[in-house]
Formats: C-alpha cells, structure tokens, sequence
C-alpha cells in the first residue's frame, strides 16, 4: 500500500502594528519601528492560536516589529527564535524612508513604473519582487528539507509572505499583491514532495 508523502507545514506570520506611518516605506536598518500597543495585542492573538499546534521552530525577520512577534509566539511554545536577515522586508534603496508622495513628486518616471510593473521594478539599490522572492525561496526550501514531516513557523513581512505564497501556489509573482495579508495574520502551506497546498490565507 502506498504510504503518504510527509509534508513539511510552513505558518506563515506578519508582524504585529506600528506606529509607522502606511504610506511611508520602511527603513529598518536606520529605524527600526518597534509593535504598538494594539501590535503586541495582536501578536498575542496570534500566539494563542497556535497554541496546541507542535512546532518544530521559529524562524523571524531581525527587524524589531518581527522580533517582538515571533519572542510573543516562541514563549508559549519554549522554543528560541532562529532570526534570518533573508526573511527581511523588501528592500526600496534609496527610497527607503520617503513618503510615497515624495517618490510620486520627485521621481514620477520611476513611481509610475514601479505602480505598473510592481513585480519586475528595482529602485536603485533596491530589489525587485523577483530579487526578493530569490533571497527567500532558497531558505525556505531548506527549511521544508530540514523540518520534513514538521511544523516551522516563520515571521516575516507583508512583501516576503505574499512572494512566498505566490511561489508556493505557482501564482505568477506579477499577481502577488492580490494576496491579502493582514497584521498578525496566520497563513499556513503544507509543502509537499510533488505539490504544495495552500491550508489557510490571512487568518
């Protein structure tokens, strides 16, 4: 008799709120915003609903508002948190930041662009959807390797878990946006030897 293929379980989680302003790029290297009052509520929420689930690890973006998030989740399981520059946000170069009324302003070749072919435009020092989807897709391929058969938890951005589940999917990166992913949301993909399934979006 056939014997089911282990899959590996990849939850996907953004981050909790800041402060930061929405219609402002981020800039971690420089500043680094830290989760709110309602953000560290929300990933509380998050936590409680992955209690009784057996994870194997946690993996996180270094930038604060990730860091918080994944150390909520990581003390209800008694595990540490593995942190990975590769699960970083999408990097905007010498955008980072500006206000996107700024970049409209000052660059309008560049921002009508970026509008129209968001997956493909690269800022000058910055990464493409494509670039971005390079960084990560390798880390976590070697995460589904390692943890065969178990539950990783990964922390992350809107930008990385949008990419991340288009690749998984087979959903072309260009479509990526249509991927809704809110604060605190729990996305889950079972990644399978032969195909992926997609268990849950922005829970």
């Amino acid at each position: 008799m056939r014997s089911k293929e282990k899959s590996t379980r990849i939850v996907y989680v953004r981050h909790g709120k800041t402060d930061f302003p929405l219609d402002r790029i981020y800039c971690d290297d420089k500043e680094d915003p830290s989760l709110n009052e309602l953000g560290l509520s929300q990933a509380g929420v998050a936590a409680k609903a992955l209690v009784g689930v057996e994870v194997a690890a946690i993996y996180a973006s270094p930038s604060m508002r990730t860091r918080m998030t994944a150390e909520i989740i990581a003390k209800e399981h008694g595990l540490s948190v593995e942190f990975d520059r590769d699960l970083m946000e999408r990097r905007f170069g010498f955008w980072e930041g500006m206000y996107f009324d700024e970049i409209e302003a000052n660059y309008p070749n560049e921002y009508k662009d970026w509008k129209v072919n968001n997956a493909a435009f690269k800022p000058e020092g910055g990464e493409s959807v494509f670039d971005l989807n390079a960084r990560i897709e390798p880390r976590l391929l070697g995460l589904v390797d390692r943890y065969k058969g178990k539950v990783v938890v990964v922390v992350s951005h809107v930008g990385p878990i949008r990419a991340s589940l288009a690749s998984a999917i087979s959903l072309p990166l260009e479509k990526y946006r249509s991927l809704t992913i809110d604060y605190a949301s729990l996305s889950i993909v079972d990644y399978g030897r032969r195909q992926n399934n997609l268990i849950c979006l922005n829970r």
